[in-house]
């Protein structure tokens, strides 16, 4: 008896529960052996409906799995479902049909049609006709199969009453649904994600995780529409729409804290938007010269990195990610291994917690991508909220042409609010901001806090391949290599023509600058540099902007010669298309930014900064000027251009 499912007595009514607790006495005084007149006596009941009672209630099988146990006592309890032994007979008005479906079910004539049914039931949506009522769709089936079946001819029910069991019929299908609650998630009701969420725990079984243990990383795509300003053929510039960004953010477990993040120019995150993140985490994070305003950020507001000197490049265990091939490549593998000693927790290991587009299985870095979007990007006019009924009744491409919403406000607003979100209290922290608990966590730690190379971590976004050295005295061409859809040489390449049909390591350190590449035997000696010949010698590019002009090209898009440049083709060919409805391709966006640094570290300051000392001083002390034609709205590529 211990074992048996308890009831709380206190929820019945008072008469209701004198009843329940003499049944309980009574049982437990037969099982102790007592006498009938004993059990009498003390419940009230004789000792052969005491004996019904265990047999026929108490070690009845539940639908749960388990006993009935003390819920067997409950007075007006139905242990067995009602079962029809009288043949049908429904009166005029209605009545008489009590048990009617179980009795089609028992027929001769219906023989089968419950294991039918029961498939139709539960089978997978896209063979109903309708997902939005299921449950009319399978009433007409089963009427449909009853009619093949005769019923109909006969007059039998339930085509003799005037709802022809509908009422019956709907139990069931409900009955039945909720038989099965898996494959109902699965396949019915919620589909793939709540089938995930009932295997999803509490939160109670999590492990209890060291600062820098574990370092959790996704993609978020912000949900806000921004321009570009290009050159119009007419003069001046024009706004172009571009897509919807993606940004790659690492939070450390314990505190919180936001170690690093990326914001990706393209239309899908790659490993080298990862690796960006990576290196971000692992490196010195200063604040940004902000055009929006002079005192953005919070006070102490920033990256672990800009807060302590014992935190930059610190070094973390495991790597958490869901199943995109984007977190879980060679390349990210192997740049965590080596640079920064951690693993990967892929979603088969059973320790990471984490599964292809789940968001309770990683709940910290979900919860602050809605933090972010909550109190940043969706309060803003261009916002497209996270679902096409979220807009507020705006058009978020209009409203960002209009307000002229530039990338680089985005660019200043995401580095503002993942900077104050490090500094803002937090509920589940003790009302301690990240950047707090990281160092608390930090005092407490009895070891120092693993370190990676710096050189090693400025290198782990590169590129490197195996080639062969072409050319040569035998061919007459120059010794070269064919490397990322460029030629590489060099003038010492001449002179080493004990190099000649050898595999080696060409390294691009630098990958936002392919122009140069350097070259090391599979011995680790490291030989010199090699230069990327016409077209791609002039203007600093990376391989992905590489990749797509060879696209362009080998669509009939761009026409490239020894004398041109590239990536200016590439410029001119996205400038000069006015009224185009696609927006700016991704590898366009990608040589904006690559020219703005470039522009930058020549400068030695931002293009904020330049474009503020070349304003007047009382245009330069408002951040915000008011109209389009402000000269503070020119994208800083132009800028660096002019300068």
């Amino acid at each position: 008896m211990a074992t048996w499912p308890a009831v709380d007595d206190q929820a019945f009514p008072e008469a209701q529960r004198a009843n329940f607790r003499a049944r309980v006495c009574a049982v437990r005084l037969y099982l102790d052996g007592a006498s009938g007149r004993d059990i009498r006596t003390n419940a009230g009941i004789g000792r052969a409906q005491v004996y019904r009672l265990i047999t026929e209630r108490c070690l009845a099988p539940h639908p749960d799995g388990q006993i009935y146990g003390w819920r067997g006592l409950l007075p007006h309890a139905r242990i067995r479902p009602y079962t029809r032994t009288a043949p049908i007979a429904v009166n005029p008005w209605g009545g008489g049909a009590a048990g009617a479906l179980q009795a089609v079910f028992r027929s001769a004539a219906g023989q089968g049609l419950e294991a039918e049914f029961r498939q139709q039931i539960l089978g997978h949506r896209k063979t109903l006709e309708s997902t939005r009522q299921p449950r009319a769709v399978l009433y007409r089936w089963f009427l449909n199969a009853l009619r093949e079946r005769g019923f109909e001819q006969r007059g039998e029910w339930p085509f003799n009453v005037a709802k022809q069991g509908y009422k019956a019929i709907c139990r069931f299908i409900a009955d039945v649904i909720a038989a099965a609650p898996l494959r109902t998630r699965s396949a019915l009701l919620g589909g793939p994600d709540a089938l995930r969420k009932t295997r999803t725990g509490d939160g109670t079984r999590r492990p209890a995780l060291r600062l820098f243990e574990r370092v959790e990383c996704d993609a978020h795509k912000l949900d806000a529409r921004m321009v570009i300003l290009v050159p119009s053929p007419h003069g001046g510039h024009e706004p172009r729409v571009i897509h919807r960004l993606w940004v790659v953010v690492l939070i450390e477990v314990a505190s919180r804290a936001v170690l690093g993040y990326s914001l990706s120019l393209r239309r899908e995150c790659s490993a080298e938007d990862v690796l960006r993140a990576i290196r971000c985490a692992l490196t010195l994070w200063t604040p940004r010269d902000i055009l929006f305003s002079n005192n953005a950020y919070a006070k102490g507001a920033g990256l672990p990195s800009y807060r302590a000197p014992r935190f930059l490049g610190a070094c973390w265990e495991e790597f958490s990610v869901d199943g995109a091939l984007a977190n879980i490549c060679n390349r990210v593998e192997a740049a965590l291994q080596d640079v920064v000693g951690a693993r990967i927790l892929k979603p088969q290991d059973p320790a990471s917690f984490s599964h292809r587009r789940s968001k309770d299985d990683r709940p910290f870095i979900e919860a602050f991508f809605r933090c972010l979007a909550a109190g940043g990007f969706h309060r803003l006019a261009t916002t497209t909220g996270n679902s096409p009924d979220q807009k507020r009744g705006t058009d978020p491409e209009k409203t960002a042409t209009d307000t002229n919403f530039q990338l680089e406000f985005a660019q200043e607003l995401l580095d503002v609010l993942i900077a104050n979100y490090n500094a803002t209290p937090h509920s589940g922290l003790g009302y301690r901001s990240p950047l707090d608990q990281l160092e608390l966590l930090a005092d407490q730690e009895d070891r120092p806090l693993p370190k990676a190379d710096p050189i090693a971590v400025s290198k782990m976004v590169g590129v490197r391949k195996l080639c062969t050295l072409l050319g040569g005295s035998r061919t007459g061409r120059r010794p070269h290599f064919h490397f990322a859809n460029a030629r590489y040489s060099a003038e010492w390449l001449g002179l080493r023509g004990d190099l000649l049909g050898k595999k080696l390591w060409l390294t691009i350190e630098n990958e936002d600058d392919a122009r140069v590449a350097a070259v090391s035997t599979q011995a680790g000696h490291f030989l010199g540099v090699v230069r990327a010949s016409p077209p791609w010698h002039r203007t600093p590019h990376s391989l992905y902007v590489r990749q797509a002009i060879r696209s362009l090209e080998r669509r009939r898009l761009l026409f490239l010669s020894s004398g041109c440049d590239a990536v200016e083709a590439l410029l001119q060919y996205a400038e000069d298309s006015p009224g185009k409805r696609l927006p700016p391709h991704p590898a366009y966006l990608e040589a904006r930014r690559i020219l703005q640094q470039y522009a930058e570290l020549v400068a030695g300051e931002s293009m904020v900064t330049l474009a503020r000392q070349a304003l007047p001083s009382e245009v330069a002390a408002d951040p915000m000027p008011a109209g389009p034609a402000s000269p503070l709205c020119l994208p800083p590529m132009r800028k660096a251009q002019l300068w």
